[in-house]
């Protein structure tokens, strides 16, 4: 077999591939020989039907089925021959099989980048001691109150902390720029409404109206509205006013502690948990910046594109959620997918740095570090295991799983070994 391999942009590598007849021969024989196996043609009995006749009946399906064999084994050939390790799967075109008898083609693939390996070990990195106050206890038991809080009807005029349900509709140059909304709950406060919109209903009552001006920042989610003013024509149809549960055992119990001092305990253990894997994420994070600044090689641009339709499709989905239409996404597409080439760049340059570290030193994910992620994850949902992990196996999802793990890992590694530079 004759190859020939050119390298292209990135870590692209084009081969030209020519395989003899001699070879191709021996494999059109065996085709031929299965398609006889099972052809039935009226006046021969199955498996008895002439080769000739085959080649002529089957002479494309046989063509077809030649070159499925074929291409496969020639292209691992050439792979092996140029010493060349595919990221993905290759493109294979200019199929053809020439007057004397050999196939050719060509293919192009992504090569796994040559990443020169430096110093991994010993990376200075900036902690911090954590520690939590008794005041950020209160805190989390105040918002436990305020997420238990009863609401009882007022007469009276609201006044900051109440709440209106009210029906609001939106305009902007007398025209409707939202669904109406019957039932919204607005919170008398300049800081806790939307666009500080409540500040404007203190004072008011029951069946009060009112209409309020107010100016849309100029980085609104949809530039359409984006700076300019916007009327809410306001009825207030209910008025609320907010009460918080005693801090007491009884609470206690209602939030799932034993009793109030239980509930401190717990709550202090578990901000300090948060704190400290807040602490890991923040030096993981720049163990990856100096990985990424000491290393330079060509990227699989292949892998790249594939990033950056993710990363692409996550802006949109999140843009999305924040209610800019799909016109205004549209229109700005490509400014973002520029602002994320970068990020792209770097996820996919970090993997081959991580996985050739993760080679090095022997670091990899087993099934038991899955089951254990998969228990975690089915707490966290309240689901059951075996639930969850059953998703997980007819989503084809367990593989990218464990190379996520096995990265995870390897960052735990690097952390160790870091050089850690406590702060005040």
């Amino acid at each position: 077999m004759k190859s020939k391999v050119r390298k292209l942009e990135g870590t692209a590598r084009q081969f030209e591939v020519e395989m003899p007849e001699s070879a191709v021969d021996e494999v059109f024989k065996e085709v031929l020989n299965d398609f006889q196996k099972t052809s039935t043609i009226p006046g021969f009995r199955r498996g008895k039907v002439p080769l000739d006749m085959i080649r002529k009946k089957y002479a494309e399906d046989t063509d077809v089925e030649l070159k499925r064999r074929l291409i496969p084994q020639a292209y691992q050939m050439a792979l092996e021959e140029h010493k060349v390790i595919p990221v993905g799967y290759p493109e294979v075109w200019d199929v053809k099989i020439d007057e004397a008898g050999a196939l050719m083609f060509k293919a192009k693939v992504d090569a796994y980048p040559a990443v020169d390996l430096k110093k991994y070990t010993a990376l200075k990195v900036k902690g911090s001691k954590v520690s939590v106050t008794d005041e950020e206890v209160e805190e989390v038991l105040e918002r436990f109150r305020y997420m238990h809080a009863e609401f009882t009807d007022i007469e009276g005029s609201l006044r900051k902390g109440d709440f209106a349900i009210a029906e609001v509709e939106t305009f902007s140059n007398g025209e409707t720029i939202a669904k109406k909304r019957e039932n919204m709950w607005i919170e008398v406060s300049k800081e806790e409404s939307l666009l500080g919109m409540g500040e404007d209903l203190t004072g008011l009552k029951k069946g009060d109206k009112k209409e309020i001006k107010v100016t849309l920042p100029e980085k609104y989610p949809d530039e359409k509205y984006a700076g300019k003013e916007v009327l809410f024509k306001v009825c207030i149809k209910k008025t609320k006013r907010r009460c918080l549960p005693a801090l007491d055992d009884a609470f206690a119990g209602k939030i799932g502690y034993g009793n109030i001092a239980q509930a401190r305990e717990e709550i202090k253990k578990q901000l300090l948990e948060k704190k400290e894997s807040n602490l890991q994420i923040v030096m993981k994070n720049q163990i990856m910046e100096q990985l990424l600044k000491k290393h330079v090689f060509d990227l699989p641009l292949g892998m790249v594109h594939r990033q950056l339709k993710v990363l692409t499709q996550r802006r949109e989905e999140e843009l999305t959620r924040k209610g800019v239409s799909k016109k205004t996404i549209e229109e700005h597409k490509e400014k973002f997918k520029n602002e994320l080439q970068k990020e792209a760049e770097n996820k996919v340059k970090l993997y081959f740095i991580l996985d050739k570290i993760a080679k090095i030193e022997e670091i990899s994910a087993r099934e038991k570090d899955v089951d254990t992620w998969i228990a975690a994850l089915a707490e966290s949902y309240q689901k059951s295991f075996d639930e969850v992990k059953k998703y997980y196996k007819e989503h084809d999802l367990t593989g990218g799983l464990l190379e996520q793990l096995r990265e995870e890992k390897t960052l735990d590694f690097l952390l160790e070994k870091a050089d850690i530079v406590f702060g005040k």
